[in-house]
């Protein structure tokens, strides 16, 4: 084995057990596992990296002559990798067994987790582009489709990461506002109280807050991804970050606005069998969630859209189901979606 092969190698391992670390750490893993890579290519920026070297401050442009450089020192071929334009993104295309972080892909890959979200090339242009242009913030995105080729994306984003968790002193800030921890029992403390003293608003006060919360999230969502799917996996991504439960899109019509989603260790449905059901009847009982999902799919198909849980794992299911689909029109009178269970 060649001494740059060993080097490789030893890098990939590097980056797996970052990545496995950072799988570990709540809320904001994959951000860190960002500030990471972008941390590590400083130094390599600050070695080898020219500004003389900058025909144009174009992020196409920039990215390709880092590659150029990255050429020169003898670690890729740059011809392997193709950048293009795609209005305000930039898109990259590379045959997966010619990338050097191949290994750690793939790796990471064959398991569930954050790791596999994060692509290393993209992360080193990331760390270009803010060092060439400031403190940008792009957003990335990366298939390793079934062709035998990565497709990555890079995307301008204005808007402050939702998932962020930052200390300062003894204040601890989500995306730049204060937040605090909750315990689970905690939480079925709140909620017994307010069936005990007012068990007949608990379903409208779930899913109404539920609602309230969801639209902030899906809101600024949209504004950075407007293509409606690509939108909604966003954001069950980050509910699933949040540790609502395991969130996965089963279908998705955007002509009908027809929706299905299937939740796996809900929250709800956990508290619920660690300390007892909310509800005096066997019911379905994921009503916050319920209400997150029905803002961020009326957001996304800018018409009011409904949310109702099929089967829960409360009631012994495998997992919470919902069902999407459009308020009918003679019932909306251009008001909030509302839950027609509360009528």
């Amino acid at each position: 084995m060649k001494d740059s092969d060993i080097t490789i190698k030893l890098m990939n391992y590097m980056f797996m057990s970052m990545s496995n670390t950072m799988n570990q750490v709540p809320f904001s893993g994959q951000h860190w596992m960002e500030q990471l890579v972008i941390g590590s290519v400083q130094y390599f920026i600050d070695e080898y990296w020219d500004d003389s070297k900058l025909d144009s401050k174009k992020p196409v442009e920039i990215c390709r002559t880092y590659l150029n450089v990255m050429e020169d020192v003898g670690f890729l071929y740059a011809k392997d990798y193709r950048l293009e334009e795609s209005g305000d993104s930039l898109l990259m295309s590379v045959k997966t067994n010619k990338c050097v972080y191949r290994e750690c892909c793939q790796r990471t890959g064959e398991k569930e987790g954050l790791s596999f979200k994060n692509c290393i090339r993209l992360g080193t242009f990331q760390a270009i582009l803010r060092h060439v242009l400031g403190e940008n913030n792009y957003l990335t995105s990366v298939d390793m489709a079934a062709d035998g080729f990565c497709y990555g994306k890079l995307r301008p984003n204005t808007q402050p990461k939702e998932e962020i968790v930052t200390r300062e002193g003894h204040i601890i800030k989500m995306a730049g506002h204060r937040a605090f921890l909750l315990r689970q029992k905690t939480y079925a403390s709140l909620m017994a109280s307010i069936r005990d003293h007012a068990p007949q608003i608990l379903k409208h006060v779930l899913y109404d807050a539920g609602y309230q919360s969801g639209l902030s999230l899906a809101r600024k969502a949209r504004e950075s991804y407007p293509y409606p799917k690509e939108c909604l996996q966003l954001l069950l991504d980050e509910l699933t970050n949040l540790g609502v439960g395991k969130l996965e899109l089963v279908s998705f019509s955007l002509s009908c606005a027809r929706v299905k989603i299937r939740c796996y260790d809900s929250f709800w449905a956990d508290t619920a069998n660690e300390y007892g059901h909310l509800y005096r009847t066997p019911q379905v009982i994921c009503d916050m969630l319920r209400g997150i999902l029905a803002a961020c799919l009326s957001v996304i198909f800018e018409k009011e859209i409904i949310c109702e849980e099929m089967v829960c794992q409360s009631m012994g299911a495998d997992c919470c189901e919902f069902l999407a689909l459009p308020l009918p029109q003679e019932s909306s009178g251009g008001r909030k979606p509302h839950d027609p269970r509360n009528e």
